[in-house]
């Protein structure tokens, strides 16, 4: 494990991502250049000169007894600073000693940094006899500054003759973090950056120990970067363990060498370090860069170099990290085609076979539009005979490499086409395997289980092959069949090092090794007893096919972020894209392209059962899904990730997408739907064993995205699929598919839904919270008018609901209960049923049967509407508690909804303004803990207080003192809550004062109202709008909303889009209360244009990220709303014409088409 160790020590030096520390231990290696008798003093011996010096011969307290920092500062605190810097000086002999060779050696070495402890200046020194590297050296925080341009030698506890303070007391340490900072910054930004070699350091200085505690407590010990101890003596085990604890290896050099002496030790070390760092740029040159002018090449030349390069490639089956710069240079002079089209066809068939090869080795996917380039020039070609047999071989490996490409792209017809033109006479072993493969990949592409399965059972191997056997046996893990993926791994890891014993260092071994082992572990660690089975490699390379991984992960998620982050989330954020133009700017984005194609060939996918290899992912999906949408969503849907799908589906590009093509990618994707529901295995509902099990836990996420833009027909077809679905056995594997069935049935209209009311009473009349079912019945919404079924469907649903509720089980009884009292409201019920249902509720007088007892017949349950305040207030004042949060459902909807049908004298009012009053200074404090459920019970205590205000004025009862008392009050502990209280005073005046306000006032107020308050005055309207407020007899309200009205039609025109929502949505609550007087033209004509203007902002494009696409949506529905409003009210004008037309386009989303406007305008 020693000479591995060093392996990894020299790999980093050479990717230039090593850094060492040196300790006092280093120091024994100067050369004495004086005539002195001094010494370097290790720890002890510098503890015994500070003993001595406070203690004397005393043999008390004890020196074992004393840290050497408190003895430091015992010194320093008895005999001053200065006697204990001498001391440190007399220990440290710095200038009687000079350099050794051994010094030299290891700063020729390619350290990123060096970092000491040491106040010697024998590094410096040194540095100075190094020629072929600069040193910079930093003695204090300021040498910091622009110090990075080469290797530092940074001096962390300062430097002799005098950078002080020269940390060694207890104070010292203790006060580093904060009077050094910078320095710390440094050492702990290197610990995250690179592997740490340390050399003569014992591991046991307090800020190291704080560093790495830091490094492990905040990356964890698997993320953190690798820390080696060099020791050139043997270490006890325990050492060793508690060293391992803190994430540092040791190496042992004794063990390496036992026969020679420390020094000879670590020269031996630095020697074979160099040693691997030579013979690692020589295998790593694969070809001189420098001897390569590619850019100025022509074609002839650019194949030429291509062919060279490929017969020198040293046979790894994936590009090691290392290679990237070089092969990038190479590929990037690949890219232009200009007069490509004026060679001959012979010399465009050899650049193209030489480039899909070279791109091939390089793991560099043919971009789509290059891959058309080529196959335009294939398709010139009449006969294949017409051309040589060593041409129409390469005609065939081109059409290869096409295959693949227009697989990755989704081109399904151009896949096609090439496998048309392929003749297998043509093809070897190898190219035949890379086409049979391809097919199965094809096959698991489009979820075609009958022929993936098939082509898997019949893939024939040659004995010897080593390669195509990993790919078979990842497709089978894929498909569930792990143990004969597993049986068929290692009976190729046999062979694989039955030849690493003869050819240990063979690059092509070396690389299948690393991917079988890794794919095997990958397998067995979704096994329980995984632990005791998992593989290692047996070759001495440096190759680590998780080191490769990582590195393009780390090098993915360092790519930049595009659109615009905002803090608001709203829940449907989702994208998706065609783009052939592919990552202009962003180049590094290849990274991503590149990732996916080393997994594929390294047999890797995202997840194998329980076992993932995401942290990579999300960058991924995210800049390749635009470009490679299919190929995205097979990732996706194979690593099970809900999250990833709202990087592909969603609002941006689901906007630019016709209903047609919405259609077509509908029907693709329910198709795939119908194999998953025949493929996934009931017994792995709770761990998906299989692609097809995992896929069934997104895909439904998937198609509820398209339920907001298809056809009706498509969403029959989804609704037929999820019924049979919902009543089959494997339900539970489609875990979101709540999402789905809430899509649908919302997606049709009223009248829609009332045609397949039956359709929808097929579904299991469950809930189940655990896998996120839910009984379908609750997203129908209520209808104007009950329908009535017809008696045979009528007989059925009932009679189910009726078995369930005579049941012993409470689960469907409650099921069966919660259907019926929305039944109740949607169709006509027999009085049997009616009756049923209303002895069930009378058994408890709970809030939410009360409110369901009297919403289903007033007249029968009228006293049930106390019940419902009763209950309410009983609710409120237990949420006034400070004690805990505790959320409640509706909270207080049910009393709002009831709040104007309730008796005056019921109501006892500064008791509940009491209480409500309460609530608000109660969850002031939760807000502030970021509890979001508190601000909504404060804005329902609102509702409920304007309710009841005009539950007085309704009941032509006048406010007593008191009563108006508590109400200012309550409105006093609101403007605690709210920063802008200017609405409230607005509000108090007009609702609680009745006092009239001016023009003045109220411009005043609305200009400088910001969003919260505009809200609130919102909410206020929308309540008088649910009490039905009669606006005509209140003149103070009236004249207020009419200038109120005017005034917000001018700050509508003037807010951005960033800001118009909440003024759309109160210029709409104020309409409700609006007349068209006809002498409000100029204003009418201000929002017509800017309804106008709002119509060509809101366009949804390809560029807009999520947040902004979900955010435009939100305001066209209000513009939409604001614009049927007014042509109800009779007012027309280009704004209101173009939401018009908008509204009845079939491309826009279903939200829009829902508000369709009426033909006559009324």
């Amino acid at each position: 494990m020693n000479q591995k160790y060093i392996y990894e020590i020299s790999e980093a030096l050479c990717e230039n991502h090593a850094a060492l520390m040196i300790g006092a231990g280093f120091s024994k290696n100067a050369e004495k250049i004086a005539m002195t008798d001094k010494k370097f003093l290790d720890w002890n011996k510098l503890s015994d000169k500070f003993y001595e010096a406070v203690y004397g011969e005393s043999k008390k307290p004890g020196k074992e007894y004393n840290s050497s920092l408190r003895l430091a500062q015992e010194v320093e605190i008895s005999l001053g600073r200065p006697k204990l810097e001498k001391i440190i000086k007399n220990a440290v002999p710095d200038m009687e000693y000079a350099p050794s060779q051994l010094y030299i050696r290891m700063l020729e070495l390619p350290w990123k940094d060096i970092f000491t402890t040491n106040y010697d200046t024998l590094l410096e020194r040194a540095a100075e006899k190094v020629t072929k590297r600069r040193y910079n050296v930093v003695v204090s925080q300021n040498d910091l500054i622009n110090s990075a341009d080469a290797t530092r030698i940074v001096k962390l506890h300062g430097s002799f003759p005098s950078y002080r303070p020269f940390i060694i007391t207890e104070e010292d340490y203790r006060t580093y973090p904060v009077k050094f900072a910078a320095m710390v910054n440094t050492v702990q930004q290197a610990l995250l950056e690179n592997v740490f070699c340390m050399v003569g350091f014992s591991c046991e200085d307090p800020n190291f120990i704080n560093w790495v505690g830091w490094i492990n407590d905040n990356l964890g010990k698997s993320s953190s970067q690798k820390m080696y101890m060099v020791s050139v003596n043997h270490m006890e085990e325990p050492k060793r363990k508690l060293l391992f604890n803190q994430n540092i290896v040791v190496i042992d050099l004794q063990e390496l060498w036992p026969k020679k002496n420390c020094a000879e030790r670590l020269s031996a070390f630095f020697s074979e370090i160099q040693d691997n760092i030579n013979e690692k740029q020589k295998k790593d040159n694969w070809f001189d860069l420098s001897k390569l002018n590619i850019s100025s090449a022509g074609y002839k030349e650019k194949t030429m170099i291509m062919k060279r390069l490929i017969k020198s490639y040293p046979g790894w089956i994936f590009l090691p990290w290392k290679m990237k710069l070089k092969t990038e240079y190479v590929l990037s002079g690949l890219g232009c085609f200009a007069e490509f089209d004026k060679l001959s066809l012979n010399d465009q068939i050899e650049y193209i076979y030489q480039y899909v090869r070279f791109f091939d080795i390089c793991g560099r996917p043919i971009l789509i539009q290059h891959a058309d380039i080529f196959f335009d020039v294939l398709q010139a070609i009449v006969d294949f005979e017409q051309h040589e047999k060593q041409k129409n071989n390469m005609i065939q490996i081109i059409y290869l490499h096409l295959l693949r490409t227009y697989r990755e792209s989704g081109e399904w017809g151009k896949y096609e086409q090439c496998h048309q033109k392929i003749n297998i006479e043509f093809l070897n072993y190898d190219n035949k395997q890379f086409l049979y493969a391809s097919d199965c990949w094809y096959a698991l592409f489009r979820f075609d289980e009958g022929k993936l399965t098939g082509r898997l059972e019949k893939w024939e191997l040659a004995k010897g092959d080593l390669y195509w056997p990993l790919i078979k046996a990842s497709l089978l893990a894929m498909v569930g069949e792990v143990q004969k993926a597993d049986n068929i791994l290692m009976d190729n890891l046999v062979l694989v090092r039955k030849q690493l014993v003869k050819a240990n260092g063979n690059e092509f071994l070396s690389s299948i090794e690393e991917s079988v082992v890794s794919l095997i572990n990958f397998i067995r660690q979704g096994n329980s007893n995984c632990n005791s089975n998992l593989e290692e490699c047996i070759h001495d390379g440096e190759l680590s096919w998780w080191n490769e991984n990582d590195k393009y992960c780390l090098n993915i998620n360092a790519l930049e972020k595009k659109g615009k982050n905002y803090e608001t989330n709203y829940n449907y954020d989702l994208s998706f894209s065609y783009t052939i133009n592919f990552m202009q700017g962003n180049d590094r984005a290849f990274y991503a392209l590149e990732y996916l194609r080393f997994l594929e060939q390294t047999g890797h996918p995202f997840r194998l059962r329980n076992v993932t290899n995401t942290k990579g992912m999300k960058k991924t999906i995210y800049n390749l899904a635009p470009y490679y949408p299919h190929w995205c969503l097979i990732q996706i849907l194979i690593a099970q990730e809900q999250k990833q799908v709202d990087v592909l589906f969603g609002r941006a590009n689901l906007a630019g997408i016709s209903r047609e093509q919405i259609d077509i990618m509908s029907n693709e994707y329910l198709n795939i739907f119908q194999t998953l529901i025949k493929n996934v295995n009931p017994q792995n509902c709770f761990g998906a064993k299989s692609i097809y099990e995992q896929a069934a836990v997104v895909l439904p996420t998937i198609l509820a995205r398209f339920c907001y833009k298809c056809s009706t027909n498509i969403l029959d077809k989804l609704l037929e699929s999820t019924v049979a679905l919902c009543n089959s056995n494997v339900r539970k594997n489609f875990k979101s598919l709540d999402k789905l069935i809430k899509a649908i049935i919302k997606a049709f209209s009223c009248d829609e839904q009332k045609e397949r009311i039956n359709k929808i009473l097929a579904f299991p009349m469950e809930n189940d919270a655990i896998n996120r079912y839910h009984d379908p019945i609750i997203y129908v919404r209520k209808w104007e008018k009950k329908c009535k079924l017809e008696m045979k469907n009528y007989n059925e649903a009932l009679q189910q609901i009726r078995y369930a509720i005579e049941s012993d089980d409470d689960n469907m009884k409650n099921n069966a209960i919660a259907r019926l009292i929305i039944l109740e409201q949607i169709i006509i019920l027999e009085e049997a049923d009616k009756q049923l249902l209303y002895d069930i509720l009378e058994k408890e007088d709970s809030l939410e049967n009360s409110y369901f007892l009297y919403v289903l017949d007033k007249q029968k349950f009228q006293k049930h509407i106390k019940i419902v305040l009763d209950k309410t207030i009983e609710r409120i004042e237990l949420d006034s508690q400070r004690a805990f949060f505790s959320s409640g459902s509706d909270n207080y909807q049910k009393l709002i909804q009831l709040i104007k049908e309730l008796d005056i004298h019921d109501v006892k009012i500064k008791k509940v303004v009491d209480i409500l009053a309460k609530l608000v200074t109660t969850n002031e404090s939760w807000i502030k803990n970021n509890q979001f459920e508190a601000k909504e019970r404060i804005r329902q205590s609102f509702y409920l207080v304007v309710g009841l205000i005009w539950l007085c004025r309704n009941a032509k009862k006048t406010l007593s003192q008191e009563e108006k008392e508590s109400i200012k009050s309550y409105f006093l502990a609101l403007r605690k809550v709210y920063n802008d209280t200017i609405v409230i005073d607005l509000i108090g005046k007009l609702w609680v004062d009745q006092e009239s306000v001016d023009n003045t006032y109220i411009k005043k107020q609305l200009w400088l109202s910001g969003n919260d308050g505009l809200q609130l005055l919102n909410d206020f309207y929308d309540m008088l709008q649910l009490c039905n407020y009669n606006i005509k007899e209140d003149k103070t309200i009236e004249n207020a909303t009419n200038l109120i009205t005017i005034d917000m039609s001018y700050k509508l025109f003037n807010s951005e889009l960033e800001d118009c929502l909440t003024s759309m949505k109160l210029y709409y609550s104020l309409l409700q209360f609006w007349k068209n007087t006809g002498q409000q033209i100029t204003e009418m004509d201000i929002v017509d244009a800017y309804l106008l203007r709002i119509a060509e902002e809101t366009i949804i494009n390809i560029n807009d990220s999520e947040q902004e696409a979900l955010l435009k949506l939100r305001c066209r529905i209000q513009a939409c709303l604001i614009a049927k409003k007014l042509n109800e009210r009779g007012i027309a004008g280009s704004g209101i014409d173009k939401w018009k037309e908008t509204s009845q386009s079939e491309d826009e989303f279903v939200e829009i088409r829902k508000l369709a406007f009426s033909k006559n305008g009324k």
